[in-house]
């Protein structure tokens, strides 16, 4: 078989010499045994091959086929820029191209198609990153490619975007990520941006685009208990300032997210002095039930219980008392390592001594003289002798997570 070439007929095995330069290139028995091709051998005449470096050859020579516009049977058509590709990849890699193309839609028959809601250079990216598994994302064009990716159904791209945007959150930009995430129902990334918000509440509640925080975002940041603030008043002050940002449109959601606020923990003085005599507070009859509340704790001392009267985490550093073993009143050694929080009221089994966690309440082992120490807020103990046995034992130092 003869076909025609400049200088000259070509033969079949011309073609296929010259194809052989290509990225489907025969490979030594050398580098068969770099890439790792697994061979099974089944029996004496039979054996299973398995090609590791198949799949990349194959992508090498599919994005070698489009740099050289062969066999593409289609042009996507962006701004004023125009790219062939092959429908076939496109569907394999996107969602949003496979409805396209394998449904019985005008664009399945069509060679150009206008592609709208991103840019030419967005595009580029995009397509790169389908033929070449790579994608060069920045500061600059991780937004634009994030929305691009999400309207086109690269789900992995749309992973590596968010993960690039959890990296780089700082006080000044969590607000916007957050706001992203939700417009495009980034599940996991919402959540990772409303805890950073959380953990770093104090730098960023002073930034104007907090004060456009849907309110539902506000209302489930206000009631975490992990809200870092050092002192309530922070929190009461951050609504009221969400409030009179659109106060118009934002005053009937004011009792709301005053639910959120544990106004019996304020100082009484900052409670009358300020929360009683705000204008926006006296005009607003639903929101006396929280105030009377309130009230009721100051003056009961302290003896009101709701979600309202329960510290936050980071707001009230209080020391503890640890009860580390002893023995009770008809002398049965205890295992138990106990807390006692005076500040929330509150007694709790942290941890069992050291040995004695699977042993019975009979058999327990009998620490006595052993020696304590706190660093950095954690409980070293060391060292014991046990009834009846002059010798202290060498154990080594133990300790108890905060």
């Amino acid at each position: 078989m003869l076909m025609a070439g400049q200088g000259g007929a070509w033969t079949m095995g011309d073609v296929v010499e010259k194809s052989l330069e290509g990225p489907l290139a025969p490979s030594t028995d050398e580098a068969s045994q770099k890439r790792g091709d697994l061979v099974e051998i089944l029996n004496g005449d039979k054996v299973k091959f398995d090609d590791t470096g198949l799949s990349l050859i194959l992508q090498n020579g599919l994005d070698t086929l489009r740099v050289e516009n062969a066999l593409t049977d289609v042009i996507l058509c962006v701004d004023i820029q125009e790219f062939s590709c092959h429908r076939v990849v496109l569907a394999a890699a996107s969602n949003y191209f496979r409805a396209m193309f394998c449904n019985d839609l005008k664009e399945k028959y069509e060679k150009r198609i206008i592609i709208k809601g991103v840019d030419a250079e967005t595009m580029h990216t995009l397509l790169d990153y389908t033929y070449t598994s790579k994608a060069l994302i920045t500061k600059q064009n991780v937004q634009r490619i994030l929305e691009a990716a999400n309207l086109f159904q690269f789900l992995r791209m749309v992973d590596a975007c968010a993960s690039f945007l959890t990296e780089a959150l700082n006080p000044e930009n969590c607000v916007g990520i957050l706001r992203l995430a939700d417009t495009h129902s980034l599940d996991s990334l919402k959540k990772q941006v409303q805890n950073y918000i959380i953990q770093n509440f104090v730098q960023i509640l002073n930034s104007e685009e907090f004060l456009e925080l849907p309110v539902d975002t506000l209302y489930h940041i206000l009631k975490s208990d992990e809200l870092y603030v050092t002192e309530e008043a922070q929190v009461f002050e951050t609504v009221m300032s969400w409030v009179r940002h659109k106060q118009a449109e934002r005053l009937c959601l004011l009792p709301y997210l005053l639910e959120n606020v544990r106004l019996p923990l304020l100082d009484p003085w900052y409670f009358v002095e300020t929360v009683e005599a705000d204008p926006l507070i006296r005009q607003c009859p639903e929101v006396f039930p929280l105030l009377q509340e309130a009230r009721m704790y100051h003056l009961s001392g302290n003896e009101i219980i709701s979600e309202r009267t329960k510290p936050r985490m980071h707001e009230f550093q209080s020391e503890v008392f640890m009860i580390i073993g002893g023995c009770t009143k008809d002398e049965r050694f205890v295992a138990e390592v106990t807390c006692l929080d005076p500040l929330r009221r509150s007694r709790l089994e942290v941890a069992k001594l050291p040995m004695t966690e699977h042993e019975l309440e009979s058999e327990n082992k009998k620490w006595v003289e052993f020696a304590c120490v706190t660093l950095k807020n954690e409980v070293y103990i060391s060292g014991k002798q046990e009834p009846h046995d002059a010798k202290a034992s060498p154990s080594g130092t133990m300790y108890f997570p905060e």
